[in-house]
C-alpha cells in the first residue's frame, strides 16, 4: 500500500449532502493517516461553535460542534498503530455533534486550526519527550518518550564518565559462577552498584554464551568473534574478539584448544577453570587431566576435580588420543590468547553480545558476520545496548518492548541510530527481550516484557563513591 515507512490512506468517515433545493454545499469530516502524523478535517458552517480537547485515559481526541449531523451515529475502524477509531454521534445532552478520534496510545502532540469553515485537527505520531538527571557521581539517567511510526517507546539509558577514577565499571556473574542465574537488581546490591544492566547472552541453566572476563580472568570463550566491550580505567574499547588456544607437551607435540569452561563436545579439547565450579562435569567417554602449575597431578577419565591454582584439561575422541599420552608428574603448558590480547593490553573487564551497532560513528550492523539468527537479528524486540561517546562517556541503553501501546521495541536499525542519537560513536547490542533490565538505586526501572525481572547471567554494574558507603 505505498513505500514503507511512507505509508497513507484516506478515509472518508462521514459525507453529508444538503438537500435542500439549490444547494451545493457539502458537510463532511474526513481523516488522513499517514506514517507521521493523524489529521481530521471537520466542516464547521459559518457561525457555528465547535471545541477541541482530550482524555488522556484513554487517549481520545474529542471535538464538540454546535450544529449536528444526520445519519448519526456512525464510527470507522482504522488498522493503524496509532489511531483506533473514529466516532461520530450525537453531542452531549443530544445537543450537535461529538467527534472522537480513539487513539491505541498517549498523543502528546496536538494541534488544531481553523481556516474558513473548515477545522483541522492534527495529531502528530513522531514525537520526543526526554529528560535527564544525575544520579550520583559522574552518573546521569535518561528518560526518553518516542513516538514512531509503529507506536510508541519507552528509552532508559545511563551516561557515565568513565575517565573519572572514582568510578568503577565492571562485570558481575551471577552468583559469582558459571552455572546459575541472578536478577540484575539481586547483582547490583550485593555488588553496591549505583547502576546496573544485563549483560550478554546465556544458555538456559545459566552458562554464558560468548566471551566474558572479569578481573582480568577469561570465565567463558568467545562465540564467532562476537562484538565485545573492553573495559580498564581510563579506557573502554569496542570491537570484535576472537581466541585462540593450544595444549603443548614437554616433547613439542601441540593440540589446539576448542573451547573453554563449557561442556564438551565430540573430538574437542576443552580447558575448565576454578570459575568453572568444582569439577570438570565430564563423562567416562573422555579423559581429563589435572594440571596445577604447569605440571599433571592426576589422570582421570572424567569428572575431574578443578584445582584452584589449576586447570583440568579434558580431551574426546581425537583429542583424547592425544593426552593419553601423558603421564602423572609431565609438564604441559596450555595457552589461551585473546584476539586482539586484550588482556595483555590491561583491560580488565570484557563483555560479549552483539551484533555490532554503530563504527566510527555510523550505522555499522554485524548481524550475518556473528552469525545472529532472525530472533535477535529480525523485527522489534526489547533491547540492551552499550555505547561510547568521542568525549569520553559509556552509554547504558534499554528500550521496553513487546507492550502494544506502552512500548513496541526496536530494530537493530533503529536501536543503531538512537545510539548515534545518544552521541555513540561505536555501540553494540547486548542480550535482550526478557532479559533486558536497567537498574538504578536498586530499582527497577525499564518494563520487563516478562511482566516481572528474569533472572540472568551477568551483568555490568556501576559503582560510585555513594553507592560503596
Amino acid at each position: 500500500m505505498g513505500k514503507i515507512g511512507r505509508l497513507r490512506y484516506i478515509w472518508v468517515i462521514l459525507t453529508i449532502v444538503f438537500v435542500a433545493a439549490g444547494s451545493a454545499a457539502a458537510q463532511a469530516v474526513f481523516c488522513d493517516v499517514d506514517a507521521d502524523k493523524v489529521v481530521l478535517r471537520v466542516h464547521v458552517p459559518e457561525g457555528s461553535g465547535y471545541r477541541v480537547w482530550q482524555n488522556t485515559n484513554p487517549m481520545k481526541v474529542i471535538i464538540d460542534l454546535d450544529h449536528e449531523l444526520p445519519n448519526l451515529p456512525h464510527t470507522v475502524e482504522f488498522k493503524d498503530a496509532a489511531l483506533k477509531a473514529v466516532r461520530a454521534s450525537k453531542g452531549p445532552g443530544t445537543i450537535g455533534t461529538r467527534v472522537v478520534m480513539d487513539f491505541n496510545y498517549l498523543m502528546p502532540d496536538i494541534e488544531s486550526n481553523l481556516e474558513g469553515e473548515w477545522l483541522t485537527v492534527t495529531v502528530n505520531k513522531l514525537y520526543v519527550e526526554s529528560s535527564l538527571i544525575t544520579v550520583g557521581h559522574g552518573v546521569r539517567y535518561g528518560h526518553m518518550r518516542k513516538g514512531i511510526a509503529a507506536g510508541p517507546l519507552i528509552i532508559n539509558y545511563i551516561e557515565v564518565r568513565y575517565m573519572d577514577p572514582l568510578i568503577e565499571i565492571r562485570s558481575v556473574l551471577s552468583q559469582d559462577q558459571i552455572y546459575g542465574r541472578e536478577k540484575v537488581s539481586s547483582m547490583a546490591k550485593r555488588s553496591r552498584a549505583i547502576a546496573a544492566a544485563n549483560g550478554l547472552y546465556f544458555a538456559s541453566d545459566g552458562r554464558p554464551l560468548g566471551l566474558l572476563a572479569i578481573d582480568g580472568r577469561v570465565i567463558s570463550e568467545p562465540y564467532a568473534n562476537r562484538t565485545a566491550i573492553g573495559i580498564k580505567p581510563g579506557e573502554i574499547v569496542i570491537d570484535q574478539v576472537g581466541m585462540a588456544g593450544r595444549v603443548k607437551l614437554s616433547d613439542g607435540q601441540e593440540f589446539a584448544v576448542s573451547g573453554l569452561n563449557r561442556p564438551r563436545l565430540t573430538d574437542e579439547l576443552i580447558i575448565y577453570t576454578p570459575d568453572y565450579g568444582e569439577d570438570s562435569r565430564t563423562n567416562i567417554y573422555g579423559i581429563d587431566l589435572v594440571v596445577v602449575d604447569g605440571v599433571v597431578t592426576e589422570v582421570l577419565t572424567g569428572k575431574a576435580p578443578i584445582p584452584k591454582n589449576g586447570v583440568v584439561v579434558s580431551g574426546h575422541g581425537a583429542a583424547r588420543d592425544f593426552l593419553r599420552q601423558v603421564e602423572i608428574g609431565d609438564r604441559l603448558e596450555v595457552e589461551l590468547k585473546l584476539e586482539p590480547d586484550w588482556l595483555e593490553q590491561g583491560f580488565q573487564h570484557i563483555i560479549a553480545g552483539g551484533p555490532r551497532l554503530v563504527k566510527d560513528g555510523q550505522v555499522y550492523i554485524t548481524s550475518e558476520q556473528e552469525r545472529f539468527q532472525a530472533d535477535i537479528a529480525v523485527g522489534r524486540a526489547p533491547r540492551t545496548a552499550l555505547g561510547v561517546t568521542a568525549d569520553r562517556r559509556l552509554l547504558i541503553v534499554t528500550v521496553n518492548g513487546r507492550q502494544p501501546g506502552v512500548s513496541v521495541g526496536m530494530t537493530l536499525e533503529e536501536l543503531a541510530e538512537l545510539m548515534i542519537e545518544l552521541g555513540a560513536v561505536d555501540a553494540m547490542n547486548l542480550d535482550g527481550g526478557g532479559s533486558t533490565t536497567m537498574v538504578i538505586r536498586d530499582r527497577v526501572l525499564n518494563i520487563p516484557s516478562d511482566g516481572t525481572e528474569r533472572p540472568v547471567s551477568n551483568a555490568i554494574v556501576i559503582i560510585t563513591p555513594e553507592s560503596r558507603e
